[in-house]
């Protein structure tokens, strides 16, 4: 088995989706064509990966997105993608494999700001020393119980939420295109979610690209809801269907539809509809704060199901320090402009 790094150009893409696609960790996150559009347009980071192949075919491979800053590429999480991590062929064993990954990593890239692995790889991962690990928690909620007994486990706020939102009388309507439930977010809800940080805007733009490939693939479920008498939509969320989960990938509303619980009626109605399935609804918590968010998702009767996420710094001491004088210096430029 050969284990290395390669960059995106040099990657074999129809050997590494079916690899992502036939791995026993199977996510969206991992394919090529939703890398790419993350990573397409002004300002957008990169990404390559790390890949184990064997008799000419990829049997395990890790995607990583970067940046470069300073002249040094670093790795981070980008949005819209919770979780990525090795994505492997049944019956690998990972742990045999784990140092030469790590090595690959820590040779190419010397500092990674964040990275996460998927919550499958939990069993089987082990870091060496130098590593930063966070425990991160996920929520799945399994469908795999008829919608009654699903309902029961709802919390008692839940349940007579949803009976005002029940009596509201939301119409939903489904759309081919994203871009204007990501207007709804930005108009009514993009504040509070950035917390105050400054927000790459162009990530809108590469989002909505990657929503039109999970929508060409017959993957993406994008609804609005409003009321009877107007087309005004009131909320919405983006649902994306793959093949052991439904994931809660995206959502907005405005005052009229966190008030009248038009996200939570959405939430329900699919829940509904795949209830009794082998599906799992997927939450996708955030991995940073938000303890409110998190246990809304919680009082559906969701799991909680923890995944690693890593950081180190490798850099020389001397180069830390370099950029630590030269980023003072900017900031004190700055505020005497």
């Amino acid at each position: 088995m050969t284990i290395r790094y390669l960059d995106r150009p040099d990657l074999d893409l129809v050997g590494w989706d079916n690899c992502v696609g036939t791995s026993t960790q199977r996510l969206f996150y991992g394919f090529s064509w939703y890398l790419d559009a993350l990573t397409t347009g002004p300002r957008a980071p990169y990404w390559g990966g790390i890949v184990a192949e064997s008799g000419g075919k990829y049997v395990a491979v890790m995607p990583v997105v970067y940046r470069k800053k300073w002249g040094i590429r670093y790795v981070y999480q980008p949005d819209y993608c919770q979780q990525l991590g090795i994505f492997s062929q049944q019956g690998l064993a990972l742990q045999p494999v784990l140092p030469q990954f790590w090595a690959q990593l820590t040779r190419q890239f010397k500092w990674v700001l964040s990275y996460r692995f998927n919550e499958k790889n939990e069993e089987e991962l082990f870091f060496p020393d130098g590593f930063s690990v966070l425990k991160r928690e996920n929520h799945l909620l399994p469908l795999d119980k008829p919608y009654k007994a699903l309902f029961e486990v709802y919390a008692t706020d839940r349940k007579i939420n949803l009976n005002r939102a029940r009596n509201t009388g939301w119409c939903v309507e489904e759309r081919p295109d994203v871009r204007a439930l990501i207007q709804l977010h930005r108009q009514y809800n993009e504040e509070k979610a950035v917390g105050g940080i400054k927000l790459d805007l162009t990530i809108y733009d590469r989002f909505a690209n990657a929503c039109d490939e999970l929508y060409r693939r017959g993957l993406a479920r994008i609804w609005l809801a409003r009321k009877p008498d107007s087309e005004t939509a009131e909320a919405g969320g983006l649902f994306v269907l793959d093949r052991d989960r439904i994931v809660y990938l995206f959502n907005g509303a405005s005052v009229v539809g966190r008030k009248q619980q038009a996200r939570l009626w959405l939430i329900d109605r699919l829940i509904e509809e795949f209830a009794g399935t082998a599906l799992a609804f997927d939450f996708e918590s955030p991995a940073v704060g938000a303890e409110s968010v998190k246990a809304y998702y919680q009082s559906f009767g969701a799991e909680a199901k923890p995944y690693s996420e890593i950081a180190y710094n490798h850099l020389p001491k001397w180069l830390t320090y370099a950029r630590t004088l030269v980023r003072g210096f900017l900031t004190r430029r700055k505020a005497t402009d």
